[in-house]
């Protein structure tokens, strides 16, 4: 059984909404760095930023490795504003009656490795409720250690409680659950493509009963 929790903590991508989305995403960013720069400099760029972030793309990494080695970075972003925010596929998107009903017991941040441009374009796009959330916070570039940790640790300061009593919910084991490890703190590896599964967990764990939500 869960222990006694107060606060409950969100990923954003494959978590709030489900979707492969991110299929062939860092060819995407590649060939838009190939329009500013030769092949060759672009797939060593990439590669760099993607060896920093465990596999994955960061735009505003990018962003900075382009300003530190004097290419045009402002072309770069205005390529990515007018590209990048596409997922290519349906999603299904998190009941936002769950969020609001979750939102009365217990304190719910979304915390996620994305920009803060991202969360913005696809919390309007997919009409998810932000005003249930206490705090919306990117971990982009904002963690030292370019992870979770830290900033999990703040909402555990910032909230007074015990690490125990935070829960967070996330889809990537290596951003979400293996954080939530090295906090301290009790996690839902939530990576079966369908709400139900989150929906059961709450409900067999008294944090909230979910059989209405259930499809």
């Amino acid at each position: 059984m869960l222990q006694k929790i107060k606060v409950i903590v969100f990923d954003f991508d494959n978590t709030l909404y489900n979707g492969d989305v991110w299929t062939n995403y860092n060819n995407h960013v590649l060939k838009i760095l190939e329009k500013i720069l030769p092949h060759k400099e672009a797939k060593e760029l990439l590669d760099a930023s993607v060896k920093v972030f465990q596999g994955n793309v960061h735009i505003d990494h990018i962003i900075t490795l382009l300003k530190q080695k004097g290419y045009d970075y402002e072309k770069f972003l205005s390529l990515v504003k007018e590209n990048v925010y596409v997922h290519p596929c349906e999603v299904e998107v998190i009941s936002n009656d769950f969020l609001k009903e979750l939102s009365k017991h217990y304190e719910i941040y979304c915390l996620s490795m994305s920009n803060e441009n991202y969360l913005d374009f696809y919390f309007d796009k997919y009409k998810i409720d932000r005003a249930v959330f206490k705090e919306v916070l990117s971990a982009d570039l904002l963690a030292e250690d370019k992870s979770k940790v830290p900033i999990l640790l703040d909402i555990i300061k910032k909230e007074n409680i015990k690490s125990t009593e935070l829960l967070m919910v996330g889809d990537s084991y290596s951003h979400d659950i293996l954080p939530a490890k090295k906090a301290g703190v009790q996690y839902l590896h939530y990576n079966s493509g369908n709400f139900n599964q989150l929906y059961d967990y709450f409900t067999e764990n008294n944090i909230l009963n979910c059989e209405k939500y259930k499809k």
